[in-house]
């Protein structure tokens, strides 16, 4: 086994829980598994342009870490994509959010061989992949799409959404339950996220039946935190 699929093996599941919520199964992990495999294998036959697409634009968009190290990985070394040490050390850094060391490591390494100048490019480029990649940005994202579905009639209900009796299908799952057992589980999901961004950034616990208002305020919260370096 190559030194990257033994570093994808002891890296992502933990950190496909950390960024999905705490109830996710193993059989959510076989379709991003496949893809690290595709472009593992595109990667070691000559085709590292095509790897590097799935690792942006279908694993590093979902938050995925090893994916972001390996964009950087490849700007670093010129496979795909022009050799550039300042994206590089952007996608680096946004690996390294969550503090793995492995990844921690590598950021370290690359900034602490730059100059302050190329440090302050390395700067505007992380700001700009934290706003579309960070994992805040991706659980904002699940947040609003989450109040959406808690407001609405899910699948298979032919009674009000508020009742607690009909039977509903939950249309993340396709698991029949109950009107309350459905919202549970989705305030469930909401809450691990919520009280993620809250720890993050540093602010009091939000609960997941905020107003329009509130998850509006938080959304600025989290904009701004985004704008601000905070890992040098």
């Amino acid at each position: 086994m190559n030194i990257r699929l033994w570093l994808l093996l002891v890296l992502l599941l933990p950190a496909l829980v950390h960024a999905a919520g705490a109830d996710q199964s193993r059989s959510h992990y076989s379709p991003i598994l496949r893809l690290h495999e595709k472009a593992e294998e595109l990667y070691r036959s000559g085709h590292p342009e095509r790897a590097y697409f799935i690792y942006v634009n279908e694993l590093a968009a979902i938050g995925d870490k090893y994916a972001q190290y390996m964009a950087g990985y490849m700007w670093l070394n010129g496979k795909g994509v022009p050799r550039d040490s300042i994206k590089a050390s952007a996608w680096y850094r946004l690996a390294a959010e969550r503090d793995s060391p492995e990844f921690v490591e590598v950021r370290d390494q690359l900034l602490e061989s730059m100059s302050e100048a190329e440090r302050e490019e390395s700067d505007a480029e992380y700001l700009r992949l934290r706003q579309e990649y960070s994992d805040l940005v991706i659980a904002m994202e699940q947040l609003g799409s989450e109040r959406v579905l808690l407001n609405e009639r899910p699948t298979g209900s032919h009674l009000s959404s508020k009742s607690s009796s009909v039977t509903v299908i939950d249309p993340r799952t396709g698991m029949t339950m109950t009107r309350s057992e459905y919202v549970g589980r989705l305030e469930s999901r909401m809450q691990v996220r919520l009280d993620y961004i809250a720890a993050k950034i540093g602010i009091d616990r939000v609960e997941p039946g905020m107003s329009d208002r509130e998850f509006a305020t938080l959304a600025e919260q989290v904009n701004a935190y985004l704008q601000v370096i905070d890992d040098r």
